[in-house]
C-alpha cells in the first residue's frame, strides 16, 4: 500500500511583513501577524516539508516540544487554507511522458510538469491523475491547432488517437474536436488572426455551438500555416480545458468561450450563452438569479454578443436603476434607436434594457402585433397579456378609475415608491386604480405635463392581481420616467419589471412577490382580451434567433394582429 505525504503547493509564495508574513497561492491567501518569529518558523517549516511529511510526522517536526507545537499549528493553518496538499510517495519523480499505446490506465507517476500542475491546483492530485489516464482522447481535425492539441495531450500523459476529418461545411475545415471516451469534448478553430475554444460539454451540442462562435468571429475554415501562433494557442488551450475537466479541476473561466487574438497574442474569456444557460431557465416556477443577471453580458459581449452594449454611463442609479441600449446600424454615439430599461437596482435595469432591444429587433418579424420578450415563456406571456389588456382599455382614458384608497399604500413596496415619487422627487402625482377583471387591477400614475402647464401626462402604469401590487409597479415606472426625463427629454422605448419578472438581484427585493397570484392573473387577462391559449413564438432575425434559443429568451405575440 503506497503512502502519502503533505507538501506545500508549488504555487505558494511568501512575503515577510512587519511582525509576520503573508502567504498566497493561485486562489487563496493568508496573512499571519503578531509574532516576529513567524518568518523564522516559516523558513523552518518549508525545509521540513520539502521532502514531504506524513500526518503523524507533522506533530514531530522539531526535537524541541515548543517549536514542534508551533510548527504543527502553522502547518495546520496551511492545511485549513488549502496551502498544503497530500500527494503519493515519489509524486515529484520523473514519470513516463505518456502511457504505452496499449495501456488501459495512466502511468504510475505523472510527468514532472503535470505533477507540479496537479499539486498546485487539484484537491486530490492522485485522483486527478487517475482521471486523466482513465479516458482516451480522440482528436478530429487537421492543421496546427490539431497538432498543438495532440502534443499538449501527449505531454500531459493522456492517451491520444487521431481520427479522420469529416467536412460537411466550409467552416468545418478549420474545426478541431477533442473528444474524451466518456462523452465530454471541447472544440477549437482558428484562422491567422482569431481563434476560439468552446467550454467543455457534450460533443453533439458543441458542434452546433462551435458553428455559432465561428460565425460570430467571421471564421471561414481557411487553412492556416504550420506553427501559426493563434492556432497553436487555441489548440493548446483546448487541450488544457479538456485535461482540467478529466482531472475534475474547477475551471475559473467557465462558463465561457476563449477567444484568441493575434495582435497582441492573447486568449480572453467571454460569456458564451450555452454556458450560462441553466435548467432553471426552462422551469417557469423557478428563477436562477445568476443566469438572469448574466444575460445582458452574454448577449452584448463585444466578441460573441449579438446586441449593442447596454450602457450605464452617466445615468443616475438612485433611487431607481436605469440602463440604455442603442439599437441600429447607424454609426456614432447618436445613431440608432434608443431603448431603456429600469428596475429597483442596476442589474434589473440592465436586464430589461436587453429585453427592450430584443423586442425592437423583433418588430420586423412580428408585424403590427403586440410583442413581448421574457427570460422564459412564462415571463414573456405575462408581459404580453398585460400589454394587450392595457391597450384594450386605453380608449377609456388613462385617468379613468377610482381614487386609490389609503389601504393601497399600506403595502411596503407601494408606500416606498409612492413616497419616493411624491416626497423625494417632489412630483405632485396622482394615481387611479381600475378593476379590469376578477383578480386584475390597473393602476395609472400621472403628473403635470412638462410641456403644457395645464396638461396631465401618464408617468407609469401596471396591471397586477392586487391594487397595492399595481400601485407599486406603476409608481416604480413613474419614478424611472421622471429620472429619465430629468436626464434626457423625450420618452424612449422602455421595458420594466412587473409581477411576472424574475428576481435578478440576490439581495432582498423592494418589489412585491406576486408569483402565487400570477397564474390566476394571466387567466383573467386572457379572458379579458380574448387572447388565444397559446401565443405565437416570434423568430427574430439571425443570428439573434440562435442566441435567444441558447439562453432561453422567448419573444411572443398574440395569435392575430391585435
Amino acid at each position: 500500500m503506497s503512502t502519502s505525504s503533505w507538501q506545500l503547493r508549488p504555487t505558494v509564495q511568501a512575503t515577510r511583513i512587519d511582525g509576520g508574513l503573508h502567504l498566497r497561492s493561485w486562489d487563496t491567501s493568508l496573512t499571519l501577524d503578531g509574532a516576529p518569529q513567524l518568518w523564522r518558523l516559516w523558513q523552518l517549516l518549508t525545509r521540513r516539508l520539502a521532502s514531504g511529511r506524513t500526518t503523524a510526522d507533522l506533530r514531530d517536526l522539531s526535537p524541541r516540544p515548543p517549536v514542534a507545537l508551533a510548527l504543527y499549528r502553522l502547518a495546520d493553518l496551511l492545511r485549513e487554507h488549502d496551502l498544503l496538499v497530500r500527494v503519493p510517495e515519489h509524486w515529484a519523480g520523473t514519470g513516463h511522458a505518456h502511457a504505452p499505446a496499449d495501456a488501459c490506465g495512466p502511468a504510475p507517476v505523472p510527468p514532472a510538469a503535470v505533477a507540479t500542475w496537479l499539486a498546485s491546483v487539484a484537491t486530490d492530485p492522485a485522483a486527478s491523475w487517475t482521471g486523466i489516464g482513465r479516458e482516451s482522447v480522440t482528436v478530429t481535425g487537421t492543421g496546427p491547432a490539431a497538432t498543438a492539441a495532440i502534443e499538449a495531450l501527449t505531454a500531459a500523459g493522456a492517451r491520444v488517437r487521431r481520427a479522420a476529418t469529416r467536412i460537411d461545411a466550409p467552416r468545418d475545415a478549420g474545426r478541431v474536436t477533442l473528444a474524451a471516451s466518456d462523452g465530454r469534448a471541447v472544440v477549437t478553430g482558428a484562422s491567422a488572426t482569431v481563434g476560439y475554444v468552446t467550454p467543455v460539454g457534450p460533443g453533439r451540442q458543441l458542434r452546433a455551438q462551435s458553428g455559432l462562435i465561428a460565425e460570430r468571429l467571421g471564421l471561414d475554415g481557411a487553412a492556416t500555416a504550420p506553427g501559426d501562433p493563434v492556432s497553436v494557442v487555441a489548440g493548446a488551450c483546448a487541450a488544457h480545458r479538456l485535461l482540467g475537466a478529466l482531472a475534475e479541476l474547477t475551471d475559473p473561466t467557465t462558463p465561457t468561450a476563449l477567444v484568441v487574438r493575434s495582435d497582441p497574442l492573447r486568449a480572453t474569456a467571454h460569456p458564451w450563452p450555452p454556458g450560462v444557460r441553466s435548467p432553471a431557465v426552462d422551469a417557469p416556477d423557478r428563477r436562477d438569479d445568476a443566469v438572469h443577471a448574466g444575460l445582458p453580458t452574454s448577449l452584448t459581449d463585444p466578441e460573441l454578443g449579438v446586441l449593442p452594449p447596454v450602457e450605464l454611463d452617466d445615468l443616475p442609479q438612485l433611487p431607481v436603476g436605469l440602463a440604455r441600449c442603442r439599437v441600429g446600424s447607424v454609426p456614432g454615439p447618436a445613431g440608432g434607436t434608443l431603448v431603456t430599461g429600469h428596475g429597483p437596482d442596476t442589474s434589473t435595469a440592465r436586464l430589461h434594457a436587453t429585453l427592450a432591444a430584443v423586442e425592437l429587433l423583433s418588430v420586423s418579424t412580428g408585424g403590427a402585433a403586440v410583442l413581448a420578450c421574457g427570460v422564459d415563456r412564462s415571463h414573456a406571456e405575462g408581459v404580453l397579456l398585460r400589454r394587450l389588456a392595457r391597450r384594450s382599455v386605453a380608449s377609456a382614458g388613462v385617468t379613468s378609475g377610482e381614487a386609490v384608497p389609503p389601504s393601497a399604500f399600506d403595502a411596503p413596496a407601494a408606500r416606498r415608491w409612492w413616497r419616493t415619487l411624491t416626497r423625494r422627487l417632489g412630483v405632485p402625482a396622482t394615481v387611479h386604480v381600475r378593476r379590469l377583471a376578477p383578480g386584475a387591477q390597473l393602476a395609472v400614475v400621472g403628473g403635470p405635463d412638462t410641456t403644457d402647464p395645464d396638461g396631465w401626462m401618464e408617468l407609469g402604469w401596471a396591471i397586477e392581481a392586487t391594487a397595492h401590487d399595481a400601485v407599486a409597479f406603476a409608481a416604480l415606472t413613474a419614478v424611472a420616467t421622471v429620472r429619465w426625463r430629468a436626464h434626457r427629454p423625450g420618452p424612449p422605448y422602455s421595458h420594466g419589471p412587473c409581477g411576472a419578472s424574475p428576481r435578478v438581484s440576490r439581495s432582498a427585493s423592494p418589489m412585491p412577490d406576486g408569483s402565487e397570484r400570477e397564474a390566476a392573473l394571466r387567466r383573467s387577462l386572457r379572458t379579458l382580451v380574448g387572447a388565444p391559449a397559446e401565443p405565437i413564438v416570434v423568430t427574430p432575425p439571425a443570428p439573434l434567433a440562435a442566441a435567444l434559443r441558447t439562453v432561453g429568451l422567448v419573444v411572443l405575440r398574440a395569435g392575430d394582429d391585435r
